[in-house]
């Protein structure tokens, strides 16, 4: 039998900031969110809960609506295999129940991205992007997802 391993993505649409949303989750999930500065001038807030590490940024949704999205994948160094990292584990979205614990705890409405939704994330990131330069290092962006 296969290890299985958690992961969660979600979105809020909300003209709080960051900061706001941060504390709001925070409270909801019992951990403590840290900004950090990222590659191209971005400033996520990370915290680690029950062997996730969780990453909430601003993002532009659909018609460039405001939207806080909150990522969180494993973090504990035990589950990756040497050399083909979470690839050999069962991969379990908790996404769904994420969303109902947040919208009940935070008061926002939360909820798991479309197609659409992404697609609208996307065509923001890669105009973001571009009126910075593009991406100079591959390393740096890297960084954003390990």
């Amino acid at each position: 039998m296969k290890r299985q391993v958690i992961y969660l993505d979600v979105r809020v649409d909300t003209e709080e900031t960051l900061e706001q949303v941060a504390t709001r989750v925070g409270q909801a999930l019992d951990c403590t969110f840290t900004e950090v500065e990222q590659p191209k001038n971005r400033y996520p807030y990370v915290a680690e809960v029950f062997g996730l590490k969780l990453r909430l940024l601003g993002v532009r949704g659909i018609d460039g609506k405001k939207v806080s999205k909150l990522v969180g994948h494993v973090s504990e160094s035990g589950f990756r295999s040497p050399g083909k990292g979470l690839s050999e584990h069962d991969q379990v979205d908790v996404s769904a129940y994420i969303v109902d614990l947040l919208t009940m705890r935070t008061g926002l409405q939360w909820y798991q991205p479309t197609v659409e939704d992404r697609a609208a994330e996307n065509k923001w990131s890669a105009a973001y992007d571009d009126w910075l330069g593009g991406v100079e290092d591959l390393r740096r962006l890297r960084d954003l997802y390990d």
